[in-house]
Order: structure tokens, then C-alpha cells, then sequence
């Protein structure tokens, strides 16, 4: 690169600068490639994260449409398919329609495939659907489970949708129809173009039999196209819950980084690709302005100062990018945290909310005293319950329950959650053992007024039985959860033993003198 010279200092400069040529242009590129690697590394995070964004909204979206498919059996039993129960069922089913936006449409057939109602202003008799993917799955097995079909075109407006179903039974155990309803695809479509994926990213929505029920962006063949044969679903979906890959597309060739999240609740996978190449160009761009820089730098050295700022400005910038980015995953975190601690049947608060908001609670107390109650809750003879109407029956059984204990503790902190099973715990934060009765008692009331047949009840009808713990506490006393959770199931224990479809109050500490027993009247 340079002449020799017998001018040693010269010699040293010389040698002095190509070290430094040398040792710039090797860190450069280490910088680079570490760049590269952090590049992509964030990219398969938020890939991986987006699918899992996606399988909990595609689990929510079907439950939802389940629950109401449920709710159209329980009226089917309750009305039957007489005219002037059909057309309440009819009623119910357009409200149900327009008060959901995935739902297209909701559908009950006979055992021979023939329309008896449906959410549309007139019936369509022309049509029968005795040779659906879905009518012959019921027709030809007896499960408790909803069933999701293949995407097919709607018979009465053409449109593409995917359909959930369940069987109905007659009185004697066989098959009476099913009742259907129908996700329009286009509601799947409009949630997916929220998510910046690039021009040659890809959503995909399939079956785990390897089936795709919704693409984006949507190719003439997407649609309930067979995966058998491609790489992913073989080597990967098939075999793993969730996971990241980088494979080459076998149709456009396109290295895409793909990120695969199965569902919870149904046997359905979500998958999120990026293309490698559109991940990499910024990065790309990035690296050629830092090269140009360097070969100037390399070229006229005093000028290098200056150039060596700029790098460090465009570092900087860059970090504030990163910092942007973890913010918003770790919203996103935040997020997935709070769905998290729903139960997933009822909608109130899960096990594990409970245990922290109680921890919490008796930590405020600790430090500055003040009222706590805490009412535990079991339904009656829940298990016979269950045997008598079937587990679909008790599912909802216990949202209407759930349903019951939220309206009537509506206080900002209060905490509604399902403890285990049919038992649910009630937090009362600054509620005093007055307050808590009341709340119980208005619990019970609601409860009872919702009249849900029980032939092994007290009175035919669900109830409950309630335990009531309350503490009045002064500051730095120390209270631990298990304390106030073993009075109020004592409390619990005696309204069972003395005949459930009552209340039961103990105060705590049992020391202060306030220990007490309280029945509410039982139903009529």
C-alpha cells in the first residue's frame, strides 16, 4: 500500500496507519455482523410474538362464537321447534348476529340436513346441507366439542366463511342436527392488515390436519389448500406447539423467518413470516453508508474525526430505534400479562390474580391498617349438576354464576375471581363486615332470581353457599393469606353442614369477640 523508506519514523507512520486501516476495517465488519445478528434476532421475537397475539385473538374469536352455539342448544332444549319457539329462537340468534363482528351467520339444521331457522330475515328452504364437511363430522360422531370446519362458500350470500359447529341430541342420545355458526373471513382479513409484515411477509390461519383456512395476503389457491407437502407444517407445525424457523419458500424462493403458534383452545395454528431480506434492508442501507464512511475515512485521515461523529449520531439513533422497539414488546408483554389473568371460562379473575391481589391487600394492611372481607362462594351439588345436565350445561352454569358475583360487587377494587372448580373467591377491599353481608346477601339474591333449574338443588334451582370472612386490622400487623382464606372456608364449611343456600359469617381474629354465625333466609 505504501512505499518503503529508509526514514524509520516515516516507516512507523506508515506501518501506524495501515494498523489502524486494518484494525478499523476488521471492526467494522465485526459491528456489522453483530448488528446483523441483533437485527434478526428482533425480528424473530416479534414475529414469534405477533403469532401469538394472533392464536389468542383466533381462540377468542371461535370461544366466543362457541359460547353463543351454546347458548342456541340451551334454548333449542328449553323452547323446542315449535313456531312460536322458532321465532324467538330467530330473535335471539340476529341479536346474537349483530352484537358480535365476527359472526356472519347462525344456522340450525334437522337430522336430514333442512334449514328450521337461522339469523337471516327469511328462511331458506332450497337449500340442504346434508353434504357439509361439518354435518356429516356430527352426524357420524357424538362429541361434546364444537367442530371447525373447512373454509367453504356461503350457500345463501356466496361469501367465503368458516364455520364452528356443534350436534344436537335428541331425547334418546342420537342425532337431531346441528347448529352452526359462521365466521366471515373478511373480519380475519381486517385484523391481519392491522400488522406491518411487509410486502413479501405472510399471515397464515390453518387446520392441524393441514388445511388453510385464511391467508394474507390471499393467493386464488390459499384458501383450504393442502399443506402435506410443505416443509413448515411437515417438520415443524406438525410436531412442535410453537417455534421459530427460517426456510426458503418452495414457490417463490423467498428465505422468510416464520414464527408458528398452535392454539390453546382449538386444533387450529397461526403462522407469521417475515422476508430475511426485507428484515435486512435497513440494516443493508446501514451498512453501506458505514462503508462509504470508512473508505473516506481510510482515504483522507483528517478527515476522519468528523466522520467518526457521524457514525457515533447514527449509533445513537439506531439505539433510540432499539429502545422504541422494546417499549412497544414490552407493551405488548403487558398485554398478553392482563389477558392472562382472566379465567378463561367465566371472565372474571383466575387463581392466580386472586393469590396476588390478596398478598397485596394484606401487605396494605400491614402497613396501614384498615377493613378487609373476603367471601368464598360454592355452588350446591355442582357435581350432581353436572351428571344431570352434562359438563356444556355446567360451563355455562358457571358463567351465569360468574356473571352473578360481578354484578353485585362492582366497587372499583373489588375482585371477582374463580377460585377452583365450582368455588369463586369475592375480595372486598375497605369493607367492613357489614358491607361484606350485604354484598353477599345481594349475591344471593341474584343468584336465586335467576332461576337455574337444578332437580338435585335446593328448591329446583342453583344455589350457593356462602362463607364470609371480615378483619379489621391496625397498622403493622402481620396477616398472612392463608389466615384469612382458613376462616373464611370455615365459615363456607358451616353453611354447607347446615344445609347450604345460606351464609355464613366469622370475623377474624376469633379472639376479638366478633365471631358469629349468620344464615341468610333460604329460598322460596
Amino acid at each position: 500500500m505504501f512505499g518503503l523508506s529508509k526514514n524509520g519514523a516515516s516507516n512507523t507512520a506508515k506501518i501506524f496507519v495501515v494498523t489502524v486501516c486494518v484494525v478499523i476495517a476488521l471492526l467494522e465488519t465485526w459491528s456489522a455482523m453483530r448488528e446483523r445478528d441483533v437485527k434478526l434476532a428482533e425480528s424473530t421475537r416479534a414475529t414469534s410474538n405477533v403469532a401469538m397475539a394472533l392464536a389468542q385473538h383466533a381462540d377468542q374469536t371461535f370461544n366466543q362464537v362457541d359460547i353463543v352455539l351454546l347458548g342456541l342448544l340451551e334454548r333449542l332444549e328449553r323452547d323446542g321447534q315449535s313456531g312460536a319457539g322458532l321465532e324467538r329462537t330467530h330473535d335471539m340468534m340476529v341479536m346474537r348476529v349483530r352484537s358480535l363482528p365476527q359472526l356472519a351467520g347462525l344456522f340450525v339444521y334437522d337430522e336430514h340436513g333442512r334449514w328450521i331457522v337461522n339469523s337471516q330475515q327469511t328462511l331458506e328452504t332450497r337449500f340442504n346441507n346434508a353434504d357439509r364437511d361439518y354435518f356429516i363430522y356430527h352426524r357420524d360422531h357424538r362429541s361434546e366439542k364444537p367442530f371447525i370446519g373447512k373454509p367453504i362458500r356461503s350457500k345463501s350470500n356466496g361469501q367465503w366463511i368458516l364455520t364452528i359447529s356443534r350436534r344436537i341430541n335428541k331425547i334418546d342420545g342420537s342425532f337431531g342436527g346441528v347448529v352452526l355458526g359462521t365466521i366471515d373471513l373478511a373480519f380475519l382479513q381486517r385484523f391481519y392488515e392491522r400488522f406491518d409484515i411487509g410486502r413479501e411477509g405472510a399471515i397464515m390461519l390453518g387446520n392441524l390436519d393441514g388445511t388453510i383456512l385464511h391467508r394474507r395476503p390471499l393467493l386464488p389457491d390459499s384458501i383450504g389448500k393442502r399443506l402435506d407437502n410443505s416443509p413448515l407444517f411437515r417438520d415443524h407445525v406438525r410436531h412442535h406447539v410453537s417455534g421459530e424457523v427460517e426456510i426458503r419458500s418452495v414457490q417463490d424462493g423467498i428465505l422468510r423467518i416464520q414464527s408458528f403458534q398452535h392454539l390453546a383452545d382449538h386444533p387450529l395454528f397461526v403462522v407469521v413470516a417475515m422476508s430475511r431480506n426485507e428484515v435486512l434492508a435497513e440494516w443493508r442501507s446501514h451498512v453501506w453508508a458505514r462503508a462509504l464512511g470508512v473508505a473516506l475515512l481510510l482515504l483522507v485521515l483528517c478527515y476522519g474525526g468528523a466522520r467518526m461523529v457521524a457514525q457515533v449520531r447514527g449509533r445513537e439513533v439506531a439505539e433510540r430505534d432499539a429502545v422504541g422497539a422494546r417499549k412497544e414488546l414490552e407493551q405488548l408483554y403487558q398485554a398478553l400479562e392482563e389477558q392472562a389473568q382472566k379465567d378463561g371460562l367465566t371472565a372474571v379473575f383466575n387463581r392466580r390474580y386472586f393469590d396476588q391481589a390478596l398478598h397485596s391487600e394484606l401487605a396494605r394492611l400491614g402497613r396501614t391498617g384498615g377493613t378487609l372481607s373476603l367471601i368464598m362462594v360454592d355452588v350446591d351439588n355442582f357435581k350432581m349438576f353436572n351428571d344431570t345436565y352434562g359438563h356444556a350445561a355446567g360451563d355455562v352454569c358457571l358463567q351465569k354464576v360468574a356473571a352473578t358475583l360481578s354484578h353485585a360487587a362492582q366497587r372499583k377494587h373489588d375482585v371477582v375471581a374463580r377460585y377452583g372448580g365450582e368455588e369463586f373467591a369475592v375480595l372486598l377491599p375497605d369493607c367492613d363486615s357489614s358491607c361484606a353481608l350485604g354484598i353477599a346477601q345481594a349475591m344471593m339474591a341474584r343468584l336465586r332470581k335467576q332461576r337455574i333449574t337444578h332437580a338435585h338443588g335446593v328448591g329446583g334451582i342453583v344455589t350457593a353457599s356462602v362463607g364470609v370472612a371480615s378483619l379489621t386490622a391496625p397498622g403493622g400487623l402481620t396477616i398472612t393469606p392463608r389466615d384469612l382464606i382458613e376462616v373464611a372456608d370455615e365459615a363456607l364449611y358451616v353453611a354447607k353442614h347446615q344445609g347450604r343456600d345460606r351464609i355464613s359469617f366469622r370475623a377474624f381474629p376469633a379472639s376479638d369477640g366478633l365471631e358469629g354465625l349468620f344464615l341468610t333466609e333460604q329460598a322460596d
